[in-house]
């Protein structure tokens, strides 16, 4: 679930505390008003601004806290990572309203009906690509990202997509809103680091082999061949047989395994008090002074709202 928008908080802050204070200027609504109401809306912008202080204050801590490392070096857990966008061996990926190839992109097509805009289609990008810092290639999954300053183009247009001249989007039948990652742009990315391929620590064999032969139990095919005598079961030698078998197997599935190149990955922790973020410029300050910003107004859309409570009535 995605959180709640800084736009949206101020929004409700603002018809919040502007409701209240044309209520208190104009006597006769004030008195026709419930107080309950009033009070409904003064709680709800305080409630609302205490939250999204929290909430961005404590991505900017996280962003201070945490140290960026390089890909070559990182350890596995939570990181920050910088450098740029790069596509990944395969098909392209084509925004799909201005058709451009991309790294990652979002787009919304919106409806004009009775003076209102409607979404009538959305979408987002799930394919990887790469950071590339110097060092070394990370994956980005960007499953559950919040992708923040990302390059974002809005249009007019008509149901065909054709662009069509409307000041305002005034007689406009479709708004087009596209954000589109580019490959070589600069990016900033706090999240889950994990490396697979090769191996990452000493192998179980005993414990593999256990494993497999399990596995070979199960399957009365696999069980066929080791049974030489023919007789329907596997005599102590012929399961001797298969354990070789399947420890030889293993290990080679082992060095395969080995000689592996590393995988770098960079995904979403799942976990809220380590948000997964990428943002479209490298500097870590100007990302946690992002953050920094909109906690300071979401605190002061809560410390007027809660003066009103308090001095108000």
């Amino acid at each position: 679930m995605r959180p709640i928008s800084l736009k949206s908080l101020l929004l409700f802050g603002g018809i919040g505390l502007g409701s209240f204070f044309l209520l208190q200027q104009d006597s006769r609504l004030a008195m026709g008003a419930p107080p309950l109401l009033l009070l409904f809306l003064a709680l709800a912008v305080a409630i609302a601004g205490s939250y999204g202080a929290l909430y961005y204050g404590r991505r900017a801590w996280r962003l201070a806290d945490t140290p960026i490392a390089r890909i070559r070096s990182a350890p596995q857990g939570y990181v920050e990572l910088y450098g740029r966008a790069r596509l990944m061996e395969g098909p392209p990926i084509l925004a799909p309203l201005s058709l451009l190839p991309c790294a990652w992109y979002c787009y919304q097509v919106e409806e004009c009906s009775n003076n209102r805009w409607r979404t009538v289609d959305s979408g987002e990008s799930d394919n990887l690509f790469l950071l590339d810092d110097g060092t070394g290639h990370c994956v980005i999954d960007p499953d559950g990202a919040d992708f923040i300053k990302i390059r974002r183009d809005a249009w007019y247009g008509n149901e065909s997509g054709a662009r069509t001249h409307a000041l305002w989007g005034i007689g406009a039948a479709y708004r087009y809103t596209e954000q589109r990652l580019m490959p070589g742009e600069e990016l900033h990315a706090i999240g889950g680091f994990r490396t697979v391929g090769g191996l990452r620590e000493a192998p179980d064999t005993r414990r593999e082999v256990a494993e497999l032969l399990e596995r070979w139990k199960r399957d009365p095919q696999r069980m066929k061949l080791f049974d030489r005598r023919r007789n329907g079961r596997i005599d102590p030698d012929e399961w001797e047989a298969a354990r070789r078998a399947a420890e030889k197997q293993v290990r080679r599935e082992q060095r395969q395994q080995a000689m592996a190149p590393d995988i770098h990955l960079l995904a979403d922790t799942g976990d809220p008090a380590r948000p997964f973020i990428v943002a479209a410029f490298r500097e870590e300050g100007r990302l946690i002074r992002y953050f920094q910003w909109r906690a300071a107004g979401c605190l002061l859309a809560a410390i007027l709202a809660s003066g009103l409570l308090l001095f108000g009535w």
